[in-house]
């Protein structure tokens, strides 16, 4: 199969999840969850104003919208035409002026440059990652900082002993009440293409910081323990041996 179909069947999957996701994000804006996002976002910002922002992989639109609403400049793309459908649905719903563009995230390209780039939950599903990195490096401006939210979720997929510690927390998640977000179908269909992609096969943080560092990133930090409070008690026991990280890396 060549990258090109690889890259539809990423797209497809992600359409059928849209109106999911969309839901999330839904409950995201309504609680307290947004609070907690704008609170760590200011403190990676520094508390600054009017940034040119890249917000890649937004999905339905919850960075976007939540960085348009402190003040800044945010231009967010998917290759999902569904998720960018929702995308401009919560952009109008919140009166933001986002740009909202469909686009391969990681083939984007433009002669604007940016101050951020930034993404939640979704380097992880990239088919070719070093590309995507190498291509925001030359979209940012000088200083300009790279903020990449994920975790090792796949690991579990390539990793033995992952797995291993996976099964049980998702054993005792169930016992504790915890519901999945999607189908049992779709997330085999998930974990069939992540199986596809490269960072299911390494440890990161770890892997992102020596690639970053090579392609002519500087000042790398990583920044963990912070996710704790956007997760349901069963989320919690699921996720106890994936956290969250963010890389934040600076040109």
């Amino acid at each position: 199969m060549t990258e090109h179909q690889f890259a539809q069947q990423y797209r497809d999957y992600w359409d059928k999840g849209a109106a999911v996701y969309d839901e999330i994000v839904d409950t995201e804006f309504e609680t307290d969850t947004y609070d907690h996002w704008k609170t760590i976002l200011n403190n990676l910002l520094s508390g600054k104003q009017n940034l040119k922002i890249l917000d890649v992989g937004t999905g339905p639109g919850f960075f976007g919208v939540l960085l348009s609403r402190m003040g800044h400049q945010v231009t967010a793309i998917d290759s999902s035409p569904e998720m960018i459908a929702k995308a401009k649905k919560n952009a109008e719903k919140y009166n933001c002026n986002i740009k909202v563009i469909e686009t391969d995230i990681i083939e984007y390209k433009t002669e604007k440059t940016f101050d951020i780039i930034i993404s939640r939950n979704v380097t992880w599903f990239l088919y070719n990652p070093v590309a995507a990195y190498q291509n925001w490096h030359r979209m940012l401006n000088d200083e300009g900082q790279v903020i990449v939210f994920d975790a090792n979720w796949n690991l579990f997929l390539s990793n033995p002993q992952e797995a291993a510690l996976y099964r049980q927390a998702k054993k005792e998640a169930f016992e504790q009440g915890f519901l999945p977000y999607r189908e049992e179908k779709d997330i085999e269909e998930g974990d069939q293409l992540a199986l596809t992609l490269p960072l299911t096969y390494v440890r990161r943080p770890e892997w992102d910081r020596e690639m970053l560092k090579f392609i002519g990133f500087s000042k790398i930090q990583v920044h963990e323990g912070f996710d704790s409070n956007f997760y349901s008690t069963g989320e919690k026991i699921l996720n106890r041996h994936r956290p969250m990280f963010v890389i934040v890396a600076e040109k």
